[in-house]
């Protein structure tokens, strides 16, 4: 993997981060275990409550990617800092200026990725085509907000109990694994998350702490990626100086709006086909 693989990767964390934060409960401790949800409907709606009870914020964050180079040596690299804003449930965007201009957001219709000057690439699509690549696709809004336990279970899914965590576990028709979801049974707070028969990301979350307004978060996220369920990289996040955010409606709209091509070499939208073409 290269360092340029790693800005990719360090757009779909930043998102994961800001999906993943929900106003509950500060975890018990590894010392208390509880029984966990009777079943699967009380399980749908304690996460369907926490889901509604999402805040605004605002925040930065430290990211550190470890990865392998082309010659398979390990490195890593620190991204830091990165503005990040987020208006459940689909409103977020965020900066970095490590290696140049990174910019990633979404809104209620569309999402986008523009990388200078390693790429000089502008990447977009629909958020309702999201949805239908989710193979295809590193960054899918619809997958990183599902990557730290935001999911719409149904009475589809599967729930077990193990140690202290409630296991919400989803199988396609041919007794496949998609998706699998583990939660804190003592506060519903997620814990792990991974999808997909043969591994394809798992995000381990702790040291949740309250910031401003009651705004709970997890403080350090652990992301790792895998390919044919081998893990090839990680990076670990530290998210910091969380706070509340409440914009003008002027400014929600200008600041969530897709922006213009801006002089970007290179501009791609995702098609039907679930390929990114060129415009």
């Amino acid at each position: 993997m290269t360092i340029n693989n790693s800005i990719i990767i360090f757009l779909l964390t930043a998102m994961v981060i800001l999906s993943g934060c929900q106003p509950a409960v500060v975890s018990s401790g590894p010392d208390i275990i509880c029984p966990g949800k009777p079943s699967i409907e009380e399980a749908i709606r304690v996460l369907s409550l926490q889901q509604q009870n999402v805040l605004p914020l605002r925040a930065s964050a430290e990211c550190i990617f470890h990865y392998q180079d082309e010659n398979g040596k390990e490195k890593k690299q620190t991204v830091n800092p990165v503005t990040v804003r987020f208006i459940p449930p689909s409103q977020i965007i965020f900066r970095g200026s490590e290696f140049g201009e990174i910019g990633f957001g979404a809104n209620e219709n569309e999402f986008w990725l523009r990388v200078k000057p390693d790429w000089d690439s502008y990447w977009w699509g629909m958020r309702d085509q999201a949805t239908q690549c989710d193979e295809a696709m590193l960054i899918n809004p619809y997958n990183v907000i599902e990557a730290l336990g935001v999911v719409d279970v149904t009475t589809d899914w599967q729930l077990s109990h193990e140690k202290g965590s409630d296991i919400l576990t989803l199988f396609d028709g041919d007794n496949t694994l998609v998706k699998r979801v583990y939660v804190n049974a003592c506060d519903y707070l997620t814990e792990y998350y991974d999808k997909e028969g043969f591994l394809a990301a798992s995000a381990v979350l702790s040291r949740y702490t309250t910031g401003a307004d009651g705004i709970v978060i997890p403080s350090d996220i652990e992301v790792t990626y895998y390919r044919y369920g081998i893990k090839e990289y990680f990076v670990v996040i530290q998210l910091k100086h969380v706070g509340p955010f409440v914009p003008t409606e002027k400014q929600r709209r200008l600041l969530f709006k897709r922006p213009g091509r801006d002089g970007y070499g290179n501009m791609y939208r995702l098609d039907a086909n679930c390929k990114f073409i060129e415009e």
